[in-house]
């Protein structure tokens, strides 16, 4: 019982540190997100269907942070947004965002519920969410299904941007089944945590795959001050856009 509190105590804690930005943030984090928000905006300008997926190569690399941070930056410009948790293995959206999780994607794809009945309203302004729901033993299968393709195609007409957060791809293919139904993949690459030989496995799986990267978003890092002080609230966001080869 001890231990299992402690693991309990010690996520909470964890969940705790990972800064969903609001009107507290500091400036340094919002621009550089905005900045991130306007690179992603022209990367998606020839696209007609604004759905992107944020995947990263491995776990603990600001994931599931940085893709709630983006959504709410992309809503903050007044366009509707919808935030979906697709990482049904290890779903992390509600608790950053103090959701109920008893019916999400999961119960819209295997037709337990209703999109209506899983969306959550305006979380932040112009932002709606859908969690991951209960976790399901084929995770795989439901994202590669056709009702989840039938989902997208409905909810794409009622919002100007849908951000869906993804496992990792060095751990399971998730992010990849997407490829077809998204506009492309925004890649978290956390300094100092993401090696070169991980992000180049991932890449090379994204283009076999003949996934399209959108751009990579670089997170966790210091940033010295004026008074010569690492600040560990200060993030360093870099914006790239690549073209996929054919």
């Amino acid at each position: 019982m001890k231990d299992s509190k402690k693991k309990t105590s010690d996520e909470k804690k964890r969940v705790r540190k990972r800064h969903v930005i609001n009107d507290d943030t500091p400036f340094i984090i919002t621009e550089a997100y905005k900045m991130a928000r306007t690179n992603l905006i022209f990367a998606l300008s020839t696209s007609d269907k604004k759905i992107i997926t944020f995947t990263s190569a491995n776990p603990a690399e600001g994931k599931s942070t940085s893709t709630v941070n983006m959504a709410i930056t992309l809503a903050n410009t007044g366009a509707k947004v919808l935030l979906i948790d697709a990482d049904m293995r290890k779903p992390t959206i509600h608790k950053l965002l103090k959701l109920n999780n008893p019916c999400g994607l999961s119960n819209i794809i295997s037709g337990q519920c209703s999109i209506n009945e899983a969306r959550n309203i305006n979380v932040k302004e112009n932002l709606d969410v859908i969690t991951a729901g209960p976790i399901p033993p084929n995770p795989s299968e439901l994202l590669s299904s056709n009702k989840m393709s039938l989902a997208l195609d409905l909810l794409k007409e009622k919002y100007e941007y849908i951000c869906i957060d993804t496992p990792p791809i060095n751990v399971v293919s998730d992010a990849l089944l997407l490829n077809n139904l998204t506009s492309g993949i925004v890649f978290i690459v956390r300094e100092n945590a993401t090696s070169h030989v991980a992000l180049q496995s991932a890449l090379e799986n994204i283009k076999l795959t003949n996934g399209k990267v959108l751009g990579f978003l670089k997170v966790q890092c210091n940033v010295e001050g004026k008074t010569g002080k690492s600040s560990s609230y200060s993030y360093n966001y870099e914006y790239k856009t690549e073209k996929t080869e054919d």
